[in-house]
């Protein structure tokens, strides 16, 4: 309770120094214009990429500025730290201390093939040699998880066909829904789980393979996607740091149930639908899919050769925001039938729903409040039983409050924000809170600093990772 109280105490705080500089209305360019294609002002981009030399003749220079180069290199280079300052060992390994050494690498080349048409490769890397710099039994799970890392990001081919028609084919990402904070209809891309309370929602989306067609008329875009890649979330290590299996599982074998990564095959496809209006001062947003759930489930009544399986649901859904003065409003539902459970074999239908704010009346100075709700149809009691062989805890409502306070100081170029995020009504079930510092110290280089507090609570889970409490750090620079 008391860590409770001190979340709420802190966003009161930061709120009092916000109030003690004057009180502005500053909400020039806030309403909301007709969404452009997402190739507009891509020529832009590529304008001035080199630059030429200053002893160059003058007729070179009018050339090269005339003809700019194709090809865009954009990236980032990063160094990331954590301190965990709390004792708690998790399958024999003790997490207390230094706890991250990661270096990181994103590169960005964009092509441009002619007026119409480009080509966009990205993908990161990162190595943290914390894994080889401590002596701990580190689980295999963990070490792929957590050690090493190489893919492709967003990666795809994207044109126009027409003047209102455009076409992206290859690794992308789409992002439905008002909130900032809680996913209730943005169902399309699976997340990075591995370190949950430590980044948010909009870094942690992974890129997924699909065909997206944007039809615009008026003040409407109409969006279908044909998702060929399987792709889901990737979770926190089995019997690691955030997925202490034997603290949540009593029962569980070790190692885990194994989790059954889809193929992609044409049983396997989705499907989404999006219709998003844009007006002045509004929006209004439809959605239709058939696509992954956001999380596993037990198949298999013998727990020495169960699986873990994530099954497709079906989701309609609509999100709706509105500007008056100082304040936004929005509001989202989904409904999602086909959800499967481990304690019970019948798929249920849930609904979610969301209401929240954000203020902007205080100078430099954003306060959002979220809470939703997701209610399970034909609950039973088994499902919030902790005492099943395979349990669920969930209860036919979930509760989830999000609050965040973010702050500009010293001409935009340090931000403060807190985040609370807790479960339950009374937020019984535990939750986190992060607070961090964002720092430009000069043109491409940034810092972060910050601290997330792990807020035990009812929920197995939530109890059984309440001593992760750390501090975190990050220098970036970007090219």
């Amino acid at each position: 309770m008391t860590k409770k109280v001190l979340s709420v105490l802190l966003l009161s705080s930061l709120s009092l120094l916000s109030a003690q500089e004057s009180i502005e209305m500053d909400l020039d360019g806030f309403d909301m214009e007709e969404e452009a294609s997402p190739l507009d002002g891509f020529d832009d981009e590529l304008d001035g990429f080199a630059e030429a030399d200053e002893e160059e003749p003058l007729e070179q220079k009018k050339q090269k500025e005339e003809e700019p180069s194709n090809f865009s290199l954009l990236g980032n280079i990063a160094f990331k730290t954590a301190y965990a300052y709390r004792e708690h060992s998790v399958d024999g390994v003790n997490y207390k201390g230094l706890n991250q050494a990661q270096s990181a690498l994103y590169l960005q080349v964009d092509y441009k093939i002619n007026k119409d048409w480009k080509l966009r490769v990205s993908g990161d890397a990162f190595y943290d040699a914390i894994y080889s710099l401590r002596d701990q039994p580190y689980n295999q799970d963990v070490l792929d998880s957590y050690e090493t890392q190489l893919r492709f990001d967003d990666t795809y081919l994207q044109g126009r066909l027409g003047s209102d028609i455009d076409i992206t084919l290859g690794r992308q990402v789409v992002v439905w829904g008002k909130s900032d904070n809680i996913r209730i209809t943005d169902v399309i891309n699976p997340l990075d789980n591995r370190l949950p309370g430590l980044t948010d929602i909009e870094d942690l989306r992974l890129p997924t393979g699909m065909l997206k067609v944007d039809y615009y008329t008026g003040k409407w875009n109409l969006s279908a996607m044909a998702i060929f890649e399987s792709r889901i979330f990737l979770e926190a290590a089995p019997y690691g740091e955030y997925f202490p299996v034997g603290n949540i599982f009593p029962s569980a074998p070790n190692p885990f149930f194994s989790l059954v990564d889809p193929q992609n095959s044409s049983e396997n496809m989705q499907y989404a639908f999006a219709a998003n209006g844009i007006f002045s001062g509004w929006d209004l947003s439809f959605y239709a899919a058939d696509v992954y759930d956001s999380k596993w489930h037990i198949e298999g009544t013998n727990l020495s050769n169960a699986k873990r399986v994530v099954s497709k649901v079906q989701m309609l859904g609509s999100a709706y925001n509105i500007v008056a003065g100082s304040w936004l409003f929005k509001s989202e539902v989904a409904l999602l039938s086909g959800v499967k459970y481990n304690a019970t074999l019948d798929e249920k239908n849930r609904l979610d729903t969301l209401i929240g704010f954000d203020y902007m009346g205080f100078k430099d100075t954003t306060l959002s409040v979220e809470l939703a709700n997701r209610h399970i149809f034909d609950h039973e009691a088994i499902m919030a039983s902790y005492d099943a062989p395979k349990p669920d805890y969930v209860d036919q409502n979930e509760l989830q409050t999000a609050l965040r306070l973010t702050h500009s100081m010293m001409n935009d170029t340090l931000d403060v924000t807190a985040l609370v995020s807790m479960f339950g009504a009374s937020w019984e079930y535990g939750g986190f809170t992060r607070v961090w510092l964002e720092y430009e110290l000069m043109n491409a280089l940034n810092a972060t600093l910050g601290v997330v507090d792990y807020i035990g609570g009812e929920k197995p889970f939530m109890e059984a990772t309440k001593e992760n409490d750390r501090l975190f750090a990050d220098i970036t620079y970007s090219f």
